[in-house]
């Protein structure tokens, strides 16, 4: 029978060989520092493919979403269903690249939009924007064919908003659109799924 002594240095051989079978501690740091960068590697990936939190700035879409507000963007949900009058998006403006911005869908490829002094109409029917900021409305009043392949957005803080209305701005290609809002993730006070907008058009 091994002695308390004798089975302490068993012990000591044993993974002493097993370093050795494995490499050493070199390879056990080179190891931790693989599996690291994977794991970085992969939560860039699921935050530049999937899911991305964004901070608002600016107040062009007060009150459903107000500077400072932190809102989870999904970037894949257009993969699995067609973009929606209503669904609040991330998307840069034609010919700039530089900067995002968080604007609500209010019409499709073919639509027609009609603003007669700051009511919103899409193909006739007038549309019912309880989202829209107390007291604010359109600036730029007129009709509004969205293009093949692109949308139209609005904020919903009208008067401050620079948005589809505007002849710089235009109708936004669906390929600039980053993904949709889905929620707003903090301050925990005002944390939500975004409210359902559909318009019977």
């Amino acid at each position: 029978m091994l002695t308390k002594k004798e089975k302490r240095e068993m012990i000591r051989l044993v993974s002493h060989r097993n370093e050795h079978l494995k490499g050493g501690k070199f390879w056990d740091v080179l190891e931790y520092i693989i599996t690291l960068l994977l794991m970085m590697v992969l939560a860039f990936s699921i935050r530049s493919v999937l899911m991305e939190p964004m901070r608002v700035r600016g107040s062009s879409m007060e009150n459903t979403l107000l500077p400072g507000d932190y809102m989870a963007v999904e970037k894949v949900s257009y993969i699995l269903k067609p973009m929606q009058r209503g669904d609040v998006v991330i998307c840069y403006y034609p010919k700039n690249d530089e900067y995002t911005c968080v604007k609500r869908i209010i019409g499709l490829a073919g639509d027609t939009i009609t603003i007669e002094e700051g009511v919103v109409s899409v193909n006739g029917v007038r549309l019912q924007e309880d989202y829209v900021t107390t007291g604010m409305t359109s600036k730029h009043d007129g009709t509004y064919v969205v293009e093949d392949g692109c949308v139209f957005v609005m904020g919903d803080n009208r008067l401050v908003s620079r948005d589809s209305t505007d002849g710089m701005v235009g109708s936004i290609p669906v390929e600039r659109i980053i993904g949709r809002v889905s929620r707003v993730l903090l301050p925990f006070s005002r944390a939500q799924k975004m409210p359902k907008v559909q318009y019977d058009v």
